[in-house]
């Protein structure tokens, strides 16, 4: 993982990081008050976004990053090449939890899908900026090749 600054990166992904920020806002987190937004690229270079959906037990509520990876598969596309999170933070990056680390991982093109972590403030403008792969990320993933055969 390393920090990096918005102007440093390529327009396509200045485009992720500006999508994540903006389709955060329309997050329904009335309980955590934790609202995430995500932006992906996939391998035909279109973007799906997603947003945190909590309930109130916690067990259903649908996280930003699975959100985005069903709007992509619903589109017709398996293969993410990149992917922005944003959640307005004082302090850190919005990493992906483990369970959307290995959602990723399954529709990831390869271990150097690259992640960007964003951190916003109450205004939407950038505090922190991270970039990793989802192979630095999630280094050991439960894959096909763990399961036994059949």
């Amino acid at each position: 993982m390393k920090t990096v600054k918005f102007d440093d990166l390529s327009a396509a992904d200045r485009d992720l990081v500006a999508q994540a920020i903006e389709v955060r806002e329309k997050a329904h987190a009335p309980y955590s008050n934790y609202k995430c937004g995500a932006a992906l690229r996939d391998d035909r270079n279109r973007i799906h976004v997603g947003i945190n959906v909590e309930t109130l037990d916690m067990t259903l509520t649908t996280h930003a990053e699975m959100d985005a990876i069903n709007c992509m598969v619903r589109s017709g596309s398996l293969k993410l090449e990149a992917l922005a999170v944003a959640v307005h933070s004082a302090d850190g990056y919005a990493f992906p939890c483990g369970l959307c680390r290995q959602k990723i991982r399954e529709f990831a093109v390869g271990d150097h899908a690259r992640i960007l972590a964003v951190a916003v403030d109450a205004h939407n403008q950038v505090l922190s900026l991270a970039a990793t792969t989802i192979g630095e990320l999630y280094p050991q993933p439960f894959t096909p090749e763990s399961l036994p055969p059949s």
